[in-house]
């Protein structure tokens, strides 16, 4: 059974988190991934009667299976340089608290950026990242909220293999894999293949469209994403989280809806009834 959801991420700039998650429940969806990022849902300046405000509201609308997203802007958590690394840390800890005072499970998190033109060696990386994750796991899991680490092109795992052997040598169902179906196709890995091989560790799955030729995360139906076979394998592997549409737009209530009704063509959950089994 899955649902699917929006990620906020078309509203950073423009719309408050809590009026839009009004805007977006009006629409009949109830499950949400909230970006943390000013102006839309600061950290270091939303305070606890904010934080209150915005959780009511969820609670209001009857919101279930939300995630965070700390979009891959101004950390890294698997940067060379330990100072860095330590002021990510201390970021994704924020982040953590603000998922915790919103009732959130999971928090997306994205495993570093490399440097397209010389990156580290996988070892450097994976040794970064461990080191990160290993300070930030025990907070998290005193905040009761997990860890969703996400395939993203130029980050430390692009690809379903590199992911799952980071997230399967912890052991912990506490961390799990944020599973991105266009950052997959970008790279030129089929997302269907990439969901089969991370069936034991999905927890979050991500759609948008994009084209191989640029990365984007375009409305449904404007990219080259194979999004039935996508739906086939979530099927097949039994997902149970949340289905995150992640697309960006200068329209986005419109650009959501087309998107949803193309998915629903193909295999995933209807607007009408947005959880299926």
């Amino acid at each position: 059974m899955t649902m699917i959801g929006i990620n906020t991420y078309p509203y950073a700039w423009t719309t408050p988190a809590v009026d839009c998650v009004r805007r977006l429940a009006d629409l009949g969806y109830r499950c949400f991934e909230l970006l943390a990022h000013p102006p839309h849902l600061p950290i270091e300046d939303f305070d606890q009667p904010s934080r209150r405000r915005l959780a009511a509201t969820l609670s209001e609308i009857g919101a279930i299976n939300c995630t965070m997203n700390l979009p891959s802007l101004d950390h890294n958590l698997a940067s060379p340089w330990r100072q860095a690394r330590a002021a990510s840390v201390d970021i994704f800890k924020q982040t953590i608290d603000l998922a915790s005072d919103l009732g959130i499970a999971w928090l997306v998190t994205v495993p570093g950026r490399m440097s397209p033109l010389a990156p580290p060696s996988m070892s450097d990386r994976t040794n970064w990242m461990r080191e990160s994750i290993e300070r930030l796991l025990p907070h998290a899991m005193s905040r009761g909220v997990r860890l969703a680490i996400e395939n993203v092109p130029m980050a430390s795992f692009p690809d379903a293999a590199s992911l799952g052997a980071f997230v399967r040598s912890f052991g912990s169902k506490d961390i799990g894999v944020c599973y991105d179906a266009a950052n997959a196709h970008f790279i030129g890995e089929s997302p269907a293949d990439g969901a089969r091989h991370l069936a034991d560790q999905i927890r979050i799955a991500h759609v948008s469209d994009t084209p191989q030729t640029k990365w984007r995360h375009d409305p449904v139906g404007t990219g080259t994403v194979p999004f039935g076979e996508f739906a086939r394998a979530l099927g097949d592997i039994g997902f149970e989280g949340p289905t995150m549409m992640e697309i960006l737009s200068d329209e986005p209530e419109a650009a959501l809806l087309r998107s949803h009704d193309i998915l629903a063509s193909v295999g995933f959950p209807a607007r009408s009834g947005t959880i299926v089994s």
